[in-house]
């Protein structure tokens, strides 16, 4: 428990850093499932690319207000 709280801590004192690696991170996983997309499409590929997009603009948009 007390592990839990000095990540909230953490977090909470660079929440701008930690937001930049998730977006960082986010987008990677998009180029990765985009190429995967495009070798195998399948319904499950395209499903989970367009989730990973929802995410990062859902992301985008919290960040922005």
């Amino acid at each position: 428990m007390n592990k839990l709280n000095e990540i909230k801590n953490l977090y909470k004192n660079n929440r701008k850093l930690f937001n930049t690696i998730i977006l960082i991170v986010n987008l990677v996983l998009i180029f990765w499932q985009a190429i995967f997309t495009l070798i195998s499409p399948g319904r499950t590929n395209v499903f989970l690319l367009l989730l990973l997009i929802g995410s990062l603009v859902y992301q985008i948009i919290r960040d922005g207000s």
